[in-house]
């Protein structure tokens, strides 16, 4: 288990609640909760390793196992192995370079190739819940309506609150993984270590971000199907009427949600109040 997935395994071990203040981990779930209902499992910081090169699926292009490289042939037999026991594959032999493979039949990379896309799919969406709960909490932070202070790792004083410019950049998302940053080097990129120190939010500015996300919102249905069904049950809402249900949502959030929305429901792309019928 690696040090990112255990941490978020053992929130049991996360600081308590002192002095006005909560654990960054423990406000990312709390968030992750609220946006996504029983959908966030807790783990969306360290979700399983993508399989398929992305954005381009390379190995579904090719027609047989030939051409793939070994780490990705051992990737599908891990996945026949534990998905598609039928198959009887041997479990891969111990070679001079590594695990050694058996051969796939047609049927059976195919099977492999499908697994794959499957399970890099449910990876995807693990990260994209991830990435919204994160891009919540900076932009909170950024616009001073939630504050941030550090604490030694092994407990002690708080930092003086953070200034909302200490969030301002576009490459943070990395101390969210462990929920560390440097009191200096606040950009430099790690993850841990080096004197890094513990994140804590305020709990009054946490709470108001909390009571802000709409109901409808953590309700476990996908936001973009919520959408739609708005659209169906009221064909005169337009896009700014059902945006005002999302208030927790940031701009940037709504409008992938409202894409996907329009996808299933061409309506959606009208984005207006539909023509008025005439009483002649």
């Amino acid at each position: 288990m690696d040090a990112i997935r255990e941490f978020w395994a053992t929130t049991r071990r996360f600081p308590p609640d002192f002095d006005g203040y909560r654990f960054l981990g423990k406000a990312v779930n709390e968030v992750g909760k609220a946006k996504f209902g029983p959908t966030w499992t807790g783990f969306e910081a360290s979700p399983p390793r993508l399989l398929m090169p992305q954005p381009d699926p390379v190995l579904g292009g090719i027609p047989f196992d030939e051409l793939a490289k070994p780490h990705e042939r051992l990737a599908i037999d891990l996945l026949l192995q534990k998905h598609r026991p039928d198959f009887g594959r041997p479990f891969p032999e111990r070679g001079p370079f590594g695990p050694v493979v058996a051969p796939f039949t047609f049927e059976q990379w195919n099977e492999g190739i499908r697994l794959a896309k499957e399970t890099d799919a449910k990876s995807l969406a693990i990260r994209q819940r991830f990435a919204v709960v994160v891009s919540s909490l900076i932009e909170c932070l950024r616009e001073g309506r939630m504050r941030s202070a550090l604490r030694p790792e092994r407990g002690g004083e708080y930092s003086a609150f953070l200034p909302p410019s200490s969030w301002n950049s576009e490459g943070i998302d990395c101390r969210f993984s462990l929920c560390r940053m440097h009191p200096i080097r606040h950009f430099s990129g790690s993850v841990a270590g080096d004197g890094h120190q513990l994140i804590f939010v305020d709990i009054e500015g946490l709470e108001k971000l909390l009571a802000s996300i709409s109901p409808v919102v953590g309700s476990g249905m996908p936001i973009s199907r919520q959408i739609a069904d708005m659209k169906i049950k009221d064909p005169s809402l337009v896009r700014g009427d059902i945006a005002k249900r999302f208030p927790a949502l940031s701009k940037g959030e709504f409008d992938m949600h409202w894409k996907r929305a329009a996808e299933a429901l061409p309506d959606l792309k009208k984005a207006g109040r539909p023509p008025r019928k005439s009483t002649q």
